[in-house]
Parts: structure tokens; C-alpha cells; sequence
């Protein structure tokens, strides 16, 4: 250890002090790519729990039933479902790691800098770990810039380091616990005991934490227990495709968040009606693909300390995420009217809601003879 890290020190003295004679330093830019590959490494841990934990709530409230009508005839049911799904703990905070490794695109600075976190880190001057906020968590922590260990080394000119920030910023949390969500649906059915779903939300913000979140989502329903004779419940199941888009700005910075997802799920589900109350249960496969984008700059404290600000900064994320899911409800029918409450267990609480009214197409819009 110590033979490397005395390599690593001479290296950094030599190319430093011939990097001085050669090459004008410009700490604006050192941050800039910096930065730029600092929130691109940390980035993912930052967004997904925004990105998860929206969705997933979303993705709830296909199913408040698992009666499908035998009768080919055109009938609809207009419903509105609302969502709250609980943030985990865990997903309140994340590990952001100083990156440290030499990329082949980076600059004389860069190369300089992170030689210098090497060797800072090395000999216990700076964290290469720190636990700091998701976009769910709260104030956070910031990554101590080893300015006076950095001059030690006399890799850079003082000049460059006086102009260092004392800390490299990492973006704040909003404090958040769980996020909600609505949306208005129109399932369209029936043939051949299948059914058609479709639900859509234009941009909206549900929540300042989520910002404008918008949706389209279709489904498939076959109530199978329909080709079986007096079966002791109803039971369906459900192939269920969703799309999203989240836009928000968020902490100090305005930092600004894109990202599309798609969701896939298939479900079984069941249930049994009792005069007016139905309680239905159901077990889901979700599978999440999302990409993102993470915009910004230094916060004002920063740059105002500094003098100057850095150009818009963009970092890229891709997340995928699965889980299972289990559902429990009741459904009340004061028919045509029907009113449902269920929560749906997986890695997340979800609670939802719904009120529904069912009732069929005038006979002059019927698409079937009506002695099938």
C-alpha cells in the first residue's frame, strides 16, 4: 500500500508540475466534467425511488372484481381509482460514491483531480462513501472538497485551488413519505367473457414531489370461471401494459427530472359476490423499464461563494425494476353505482380507492344479435 500510493504521489507531482508549464487550468471546467460524472454514478440512486414508487402506485386499481358478464353484449363501466403508495425507508437514502477512475475522455484537470481523491482518500482525508438523501429523503449530506491536501501534492497552481468549492454539492430531498396518484378508467366489454380496459391522465401534478406525471394504460380481462358450470367463484385474469412520463425541478439547483417508463404486468385475481358486497384478492407480476434524465447546475449557495456557475449538466439513467404483488379489497354495489376500497401488498403499501358506474349501450349500438 505504501509503495503504491508513493508511485501515485510522485506521478502526480511529476505530470503536475509539467502540466503548470504546459497548460492553463480552468476550475470552471474541472467542475463541469466533474460534476457531470459525479451525478451520472449517483443518479440512479437519486431518481429511482421517484421513478418506482410513482409508477407502482399508478399501476394500481386494474381490478376491483373478477365477474365478467357470459353475455356477448356491449356494456361499459366508467370509474375513477385513486392511489397512495408508502416510500420504504430505504429508499429515503442511498450511498453516493466520489468517482474516481480515470476515464479516456477526461481532461488534464480531471485526470489531475481524481489522481488527488486518490491519495486524499487513501490517506483518510476524504470519504469515497457518504450516505445522503434520495428525491424522497431530506436535507442530505455533501462530499468535503480536501482543498488543503489537494495543495499539498502541488498538482494544481494555488490559484486553482482557492476557486474549488469548499464541497461538492449533492441535490436535497423533498422530505416525502408516500406520493398519490388518480385516474380515470373505461373498461368496454363483453366478448367471449373478455373485456377492454383503458385509463389515461394528461400532464398533471398529482404532488410537488412528483411534479407533472402522465399516463395511458390498456388491459385484457378474461373472466375464465365463465366456461366452467356453477363454479364457487369468479375468477379472471389480466394482461395489463402502462406508459409514463414524469417532468419535475427539485431543490435548490431546480434540478430538472425527465423520465418515460413502461410498465407490464399480468395478474390473477378472484373474488365472490355477497348480496351488495364483494370481496375480491389477486396476485400480480410487475415489471418496470424506465429512462431518465437528470439536469443541473450548482445550487445558488455555491455559486453565489464562487463567483461563477457551471453550464447545465445532463446525466442519463436507465432503471428496471419487478416485483409481485398481492391484493386484498371489498367492493360495495348499490347498482349501478359501485364503490371499492383494497391495498395492494409488494415491496410498497399501496392504498387505493374507486367509484364506478356501470351500464349498458343503447340496443341501436349493440354489435351483437342479441339471440347469442
Amino acid at each position: 500500500m505504501l509503495r503504491r500510493s508513493s508511485l501515485l504521489l510522485c506521478s502526480l507531482i511529476l505530470f503536475g508540475a509539467s502540466a503548470h508549464a504546459q497548460f492553463e487550468y480552468s476550475t470552471k471546467t474541472l467542475l463541469e466534467g466533474y460534476s457531470l460524472e459525479l451525478f451520472e454514478q449517483n443518479a440512479d440512486g437519486y431518481m429511482s425511488p421517484l421513478v418506482i414508487v410513482t409508477n407502482v402506485g399508478a399501476n394500481d386499481g386494474f381490478f376491483n372484481s373478477a365477474i365478467v358478464p357470459k353475455e356477448d353484449k356491449l356494456h361499459f363501466k366508467f370509474s375513477v381509482k385513486s392511489m397512495m403508495a408508502w416510500v420504504k425507508d430505504d429508499q429515503r437514502s442511498y450511498i453516493a460514491t466520489l468517482p474516481t477512475v480515470i476515464q479516456p475522455d477526461d481532461g488534464i484537470e480531471e485526470r489531475l483531480f481524481k489522481v488527488a481523491l486518490q491519495e486524499a482518500i487513501a490517506q483518510g482525508e476524504v470519504d469515497q462513501n457518504i450516505e445522503t438523501a434520495t428525491v424522497f429523503g431530506n436535507q442530505g449530506t455533501d462530499f468535503q472538497m480536501p482543498k488543503e491536501f489537494i495543495r499539498s501534492l502541488g498538482s494544481f497552481p494555488d490559484s486553482t485551488i482557492d476557486d474549488l468549492p469548499d464541497y461538492i454539492p449533492l441535490t436535497r430531498g423533498t422530505n416525502q413519505d408516500f406520493v398519490v396518484a388518480a385516474v380515470p378508467q373505461l373498461e368496454i366489454g363483453t366478448w367471449k367473457s373478455t373485456q377492454l380496459l383503458v385509463r389515461y391522465v394528461p400532464p398533471v401534478e398529482f404532488d410537488t414531489a412528483v411534479g407533472d406525471f402522465s399516463f395511458v394504460g390498456v388491459g385484457l380481462k378474461h373472466g375464465f370461471t365463465n366456461w366452467l358450470k356453477n363454479p364457487p367463484f369468479h375468477g379472471a385474469i389480466q394482461i395489463t401494459y402502462q406508459h409514463s412520463t414524469i417532468k419535475n425541478f427539485i431543490g435548490a439547483t431546480q434540478a430538472a427530472l425527465e423520465a418515460t417508463t413502461d410498465m407490464f404486468a399480468v395478474n390473477l385475481h378472484a373474488s365472490k359476490r355477497f348480496g351488495y358486497v364483494e370481496p375480491y384478492i389477486g396476485l400480480s407480476y410487475e415489471q418496470l423499464t424506465s429512462e431518465g434524465t437528470y439536469t443541473f447546475t450548482l445550487p445558488k449557495r455555491l455559486s453565489d461563494e464562487l463567483g461563477y456557475d457551471i453550464d447545465p449538466q445532463t446525466a442519463y439513467v436507465d432503471l428496471k425494476d419487478n416485483a409481485i404483488k398481492a391484493t386484498i379489497g371489498l367492493t360495495a354495489h348499490l347498482d349501478p353505482v359501485e364503490l371499492n376500497v383494497g391495498a395492494g401488498i409488494s415491496k410498497h403499501i399501496i392504498l387505493g380507492i374507486g367509484l364506478g358506474v356501470n351500464f349498458d349501450a343503447p340496443d341501436w349500438m349493440q354489435p351483437f344479435d342479441s339471440k347469442d
